[in-house]
This record gives C-alpha cells, structure tokens and sequence, in this order.
C-alpha cells in the first residue's frame, strides 16, 4: 500500500521524522519497504498482512504509529452542516439480502458542481497511486485512503424510483460496470439494485450505468458494510481486484460506515459544492455487542518467558483503541470493530510481544520432560518402505493426490484400483485435479514421462502415500507404495533396455524387505500391454500389480519409453524378516546347471515349486540364469536354465552322487510337468 508521510502526520501530534517512523513500524510488523522522495515529502510503500485491513489507510497506520511511540493519535470527528428536506423523502435504502450486508448508510447531497478537484486533493490521490478523476468521485477515494473504508457515489437522477436495493443477483443478470466490461451475473453475486436494474456490484465497483458525470447535480453517498465472504467470491469469479475488494473482502470496519458516510459527504461540500440533506439513512444504527476477549498478565508473562509491564500493556491497548476492564491480573479486552485478526487471548499476546520487541524476549528452549515419543498408526509401515525403496536405488517423489479423472480411469482395471469407487471433488482448484487418485501411478507415470522427454536416459522412481476411495457421503484411505522404472539399465558399455524381470525383481526385493511373505502371482492385463502384466496374492487377496503399462497409458502421458510400473498395498501389521543365523558350511558344493524345455504357459514359480518338492536332501539351491526363445525352440515353448547347487551337511559329495541325484531330478520333472531336456 503506498502511503503519503504528510498525510500520516495529519493524524499524529509530535510524531518522529520520516527515516525514525518507519523503523519503528516496521520493527512492529508493518514493513516499510519503500521510500520515495516526493518534494518534500515522502511516499513509502507498506507490506500490510492480509489479516490488517485495518492498517490499509491513513490513520489505521497512524494508529499502529502511535502505538510504536511515532507520536500521539489524534481525535477524529466529523460534523456535516445539514439542510434541505429529509433525506427520506429525497431516496430510499432497502437491504432485502442482511447477511450479505449487514449494515448500509447513505446521504444524499443536491446541487454539486462535478469538476476537477483541487490541487492538494489530486496531488494526494495521484501519490498514493490513484487517478483523479473528478471531485465528487475523488472525495470518496480520499476518504477511503485517509480512514479505510469504501464508499461509492450514484447519480440521484439515474437511480430508478430515487431507491436502493441491496440484494442478491437474479440468474441472466447482467451489469456493465465502471471499467466498461458487461459481466454476466449468478445467484450467489450481491447487488446494488434500484427498483429496476442492478447498479453496483457490492463491495467491488460501481455500474456505468448510474456513474457521476458532469451533469450530475444530486449525489445519493453509499457507506456500508459486505459480508466478506460474498464479495471474496465474487470478485474471483469475475476476475475484478479493486481498493474496495481489498478491504472489503478482508473484514472492513461496519462502525465506521456512519463516520466514512459523513466524512466524505463533508468533503463533496468542501469541493464541489451542494447542500446536504438531514438525517442519514442507516439501516442498522446500532451494533452488535462487540466481542470481549480476556487478557491474564500471568499467562501473557507465561507465553512469553519473561515479564513484561503492566504499565507497558495498559498504555498499548490504549493506543491501539482497545477498551479494556481490569479486575487484578486479568484484562477484559474489548474488540474493537476495525481489528478483525483479534479473537483469541493468544491474538492480544502476539500485539503486546509485537510492540515490546521479539529482540528483547530471551532465547531458550522449553523444557522437554520425558522420553522421545514413538511413531504409531501406518507411520512404522511407510517408514520402512522408503527405507527399503531408497536402498534399493529408487529416488523418492511426491505427487498430488488431485489427478484428472481421465487419467484416473485410465487405470481403473487395476484390481487395486477397483477396491472403491471413485472420490470427486466438489471444488476443485482445476479440471486437472477433479477427482482424489486411487494409485499413485499417475503422478509417477507423469514425472517419469517429462525426465524422459527432456532426455533423461533411466527413470527409477518411488513413492509412498495414501490412496482414496469414496464410502457413501465419506471415504477411506489406503497406505501404498508404487515404483515406476523406465529407459536403460546395466554398465555404460552393456546397456540394455528394461525388461519384465527388471521389474518382477524389484518387486520381490520390495516384498522381501516389507516382511509380506509368501506370495502367489498370477498374469493379468488390465492396465499392462499383453502378456507383460501380472497380480500378486497373499491368503486370496490382492496385494500388488505389476507389469508394463499399456501402449494407450503411455500415450496419455507422452512417454517416448515404455513405462514399467509396480504397486504393493502397505500392510501395516506386516513386519520385517527377521533375520537368522546359519551355520557356515564346512564342505564343498557342487554345482550343475539344468536346462528345461516346458511350454511358455508354465509358470517360473510352478517350475520351481515342482522342483522343491521331487528335489533331494543333499539340494541346497536354486537360482534361474537363463530364459531363451528363439531358434531351435518352438514358438510355444521356451528354455529356463536353472543353476542347482549341492551340498551334503556331513561329508564332501562324490560326481557320481550328485549325478545320481540330478537325474532322478529331472526324471521326476518329467514325470510331473511333462517337459524334457533338450
């Protein structure tokens, strides 16, 4: 907000020179980032917080200056010569929308003069950054820079029936506003309404069609309070930022409608002329209770760690116009109207520390009795996961959980997808993130495609983080881990693309690491390309998917690889394998390498399973070293070459025992899986 220093002096006695002022302000959290020489006079620039609208004028800041001991405040009143006939028989102010404007006042002045404004009154506006325009119109904008709150001035004439109406926009509605845009209008938007067409938005910028021209001669002053909600949303739909939104939406002062109202209509006297009518037309003369928040010195001394005055408290609240009813330690604050950010004992704690200076508060820590606190709920769970992820090589990303729903149901035959129905949002920020993930493949599949796009050779992503589904009006949440890989792999002079067993390995090691046990997999399409896809089970449910994913998800993301992806559901009961000790052997093994012919439809896992159970005492291991289709192989059928180890516990085998028993192995594999050896 750009502030004129004179104008700031206006409203203090005594205050300090403009460099000393500004120090102190912002010392007290009102920055002062900008000081501009303006003759003799200087134009800061403030950085007020969005909590502050009281502090977006003259004499707000003037206050907080008081209270930084920049001077002393000065009274305020207004008086307004009156005469003509009373303003009700001149308009009429009717307020059908009361949560949306719980307070509205108007004056009315006949016979301006509408002209330039004077010099010292352009000269102001032009350095705070707004534009003269006329001095009906510029007195309005003077008063809302100097005390800080809104107002607007319609041409009498053009208002139909002499009447104001504040109520909501009807659905078609259209108003044309000052700037010259038509804006089209919804049920929600409140209006400022004569007795046949919307005239104003409330709280954000009059119509064109009920502006001041030269030709005005009666002035109907507008001075009221918005609910702040209402205009905040209007504003955003349409896209419309004013001084008035400004304030408006951030809680402006409804006690200061009546003193605004007379202000400015005094200062359209001063500079244009006219006669005011008696009376105001004020809708809610009274005001609500205002709300009493208590001030317990022993507590403050307790938030603060150290003692600050009494004394020093009394005289701050005094300068910041907080009334405030003592009884022994404890303070009774009254709120005022214009500070919209106090409502907690703790808000009047932050004013007093804010003032007394966080430099002059001792640094220490605060005693921290007992032992550290332990991780509970899924946190165990998802701690080993990355744990695990990380030490497997993958880097760890974080993604939105607020995905497209065309993206969504691009995975949606996953069976770990289809475990709910989908969760949509009511708001979302964007039609890109309409509707909550159910995997945490789309972020990833996203990330990994734009690494490669900017030519990224290998991708090797991870993340943990909840999925949702709805339940009826609520929904539930599930704690997963996905990995995405895609690209190259192996040394700088053997490289070699990502195959499924890249994957399949990873997710083992995962699975492993997890303490998920034994687990059954089984092939599957769904999302993957033919063939390349496949589900793991533990006791009949499913507890991941894996496998390459499908040529048209590839395309969605514009992925110029393939994208390999996994997910496992997070089990936080599961629990890491516990390690065991096994004695080292004391003789030698023996290895042989066996090579089965089966039918490509025989499953690795059944070939292993079969070999366990015909397998003899004396084997000890078994590893797969080679899978091979090609020449020489029908195109039904595949090589698995497997690597047996033995070992007998008690003595060194002969070749003739370890011949022995690998043919009766593989007369046995032949014997139940019909294969052969060829």
């Amino acid at each position: 907000m750009k502030v004129l220093y004179s104008w700031l002096c206006d409203h203090l006695e005594a205050p300090l020179p403009p460099a000393e002022m500004a120090e102190r302000l912002t010392a007290a959290g009102l920055h002062v980032e900008l000081r501009t020489p303006e003759g003799q006079d200087e134009v800061w620039e403030v950085d007020v917080t969005t909590n502050r609208p009281d502090c977006l004028s003259h004499r707000g800041l003037a206050r907080e200056a008081a209270a930084c001991g920049a001077g002393q405040l000065k009274g305020f009143s207004v008086r307004v010569a009156e005469q003509g006939p009373p303003v009700h028989q001149l308009a009429l102010v009717t307020v059908e929308d009361e949560a949306g404007c719980p307070r509205y006042c108007a004056r009315v002045i006949r016979g301006v003069q509408v002209g330039p404004s004077p010099a010292w009154l352009a000269e102001r506006l032009a350095a705070c950054g707004i534009r003269p325009i006329n001095n009906v119109v510029d007195a309005t904008n003077y008063v809302l820079l100097d005390l800080g709150h809104p107002l607007h001035a319609f041409d009498l004439a053009r208002l139909a029936g002499s009447a104001i109406r504040v109520r909501a926009a009807r659905p078609g509605e259209a108003i044309t506003t000052l700037d010259g845009e038509t804006r089209r209008l919804v049920a929600e938007d409140l209006v400022i309404a004569d007795k046949e067409k919307p005239v104003a938005l409330a709280g954000i910028m009059g119509g064109a069609n009920s502006e001041i021209t030269p030709a005005t001669q009666d002035v109907l002053l507008e001075s009221a309070y918005f609910d702040p909600l209402r205009v905040r949303r209007t504003r955003k739909r349409l896209g419309l930022d004013t001084e008035a939104s400004r304030r408006f939406e951030r809680g402006a002062d409804r006690s200061l409608a009546r003193v605004a109202v007379d202000a400015a209509a005094a200062l359209i006297l001063q500079v244009a002329g006219g006669e005011v009518a008696s009376g105001v037309l004020d809708t809610k003369p009274h005001l609500p209770e205002p709300a009493v928040v208590p001030l317990d010195l022993r507590r403050l001394w307790a938030f603060a760690g150290c003692h600050i005055p009494e004394e020093f408290v009394q005289q701050l609240l005094a300068a910041l116009e907080i009334p405030v009813r003592w009884e022994g330690m404890v303070g009774h604050c009254q709120v005022p109207w214009h500070r919209v950010d106090l409502q907690l004992a703790e808000d009047l704690y932050e004013e007093v520390l804010r003032h007394w200076g966080y430099d002059r508060i001792p640094s220490q820590l605060p005693p921290s009795p007992g032992a550290p606190g332990e991780r509970r709920g899924s946190f165990p769970i998802t701690d080993r996961a990355r744990d695990v992820a990380q030490g497997l090589g993958l880097a760890e990303a974080i993604t939105y959980a607020f995905v497209p729903e065309e993206v969504e149901q691009a995975f949606a035959s996953s069976p770990l997808v289809q475990r709910g129905p989908l969760l949509r949002l009511l708001n979302p920020l964007s039609t890109r993130m309409a509707v909550m993930r159910r995997t945490l493949w789309s972020g990833l599949a996203e990330a990994a495609a734009a690494n490669l796009r900017r030519g990224a050779d290998r991708v090797q992503l991870f993340e943990v983080g909840r999925v949702f589904f709805a339940q009826g009006a609520q929904s539930w949440e599930e704690e997963r881990l996905a990995a995405l890989l895609a690209g190259e792999v192996g040394p700088w002079d053997q490289r070699r693309a990502l195959d499924f067993y890249d994957l399949k390995g990873l997710a083992e090691a995962l699975a492993e690491g997890l303490g998920l046990g034994e687990l059954t997999v089984e092939s599957l399409d769904g999302p993957f390309a033919p063939g390349l896809g496949a589900v793991w089970y533990r006791d009949g449910e499913v507890v991941g998917v894996l496998g390459q994913l499908h040529a048209t998800i590839q395309k969605l993301f514009d992925a110029p690889k393939p994208l390999w992806a996994l997910e496992l559901v997070l089990d936080p009961t599961a629990a890491p394998p516990v390690p065991t000790f096994a004695e080292l052997a004391r003789h030698p093994a023996v290895v042989a390498d066996l090579t089965v012919r089966h039918p490509v439809t025989l499953p690795y896992a059944q070939l292993v399973a079969t070999l366990w159970a015909v397998a003899p005492g004396i084997l000890e291991r078994v590893e797969p070293l080679v899978r091979y289709r090609g020449e020489q192989v029908g195109p039904e059928e595949v090589k698995t070459t497997l690597r047996l180890t033995y070992r007998h516990p008690e003595r060194s085998l002969t070749q003739e025992e370890v011949n022995a028993a690998h043919f009766a192995l593989m007369d046995q594999l032949a014997a139940h899986l019909g294969v052969s050896f060829s």
